[in-house]
């Protein structure tokens, strides 16, 4: 019966990694998805605000060093407001995008709701801490919007 026993009990938890796994996989799907739609209304706003041609802007879709990043940021979420925080900021950041303009992202008017725990500027100071920015920045450079930018 032990025997019987232990052996249930490995099986049980060997079927619980991929419903853990699929969960956390999805908040980086949908992070993914809200950040590359937030950066395809920056550069909306950005080629039409500076008159900056958008074949130069860079593709908007995550690689996997942005998916690092990505994880790192929700990994460092979570430590600091909980999975519940978590849920709660993707759902917010989802519910913002859905009426957001390229202005709004530009003037900084857009906002997602951040939960209790978590400020705008720890959230900007985690997203450096994982080099989210200088990735971002990497691809603005590399691409030729930052010298489009400069000769403005």
């Amino acid at each position: 019966m032990t025997n019987l026993s232990l052996r249930a009990a490995c099986l049980a938890a060997l079927l619980t990694i991929p419903a853990t796994a699929a969960v956390a996989q999805s908040a980086l799907d949908r992070f993914e998805a809200a950040s590359e739609r937030v950066t395809q209304l920056t550069y909306q706003g950005i080629a039409a605000q500076y008159s900056v041609d958008a074949s130069v802007f860079p593709d908007t879709a995550w690689d996997r060093p942005m998916r690092r990043a990505g994880r790192c940021i929700l990994d460092a979420y979570e430590s600091e407001v909980g999975s519940d925080g978590v849920a709660q900021f993707l759902t917010g950041f989802e519910t913002a995008l859905q009426s957001a303009a390229p202005a709004d992202i530009l003037n900084g008017s857009f906002s997602g709701q951040l939960p209790e725990g978590l400020t705008t500027q720890r959230q900007q100071q985690i997203q450096n801490e994982c080099g989210m920015l200088e990735l971002e920045m990497t691809r603005l450079a590399t691409s030729g919007v930052l010298q489009a930018l400069q000769q403005q």
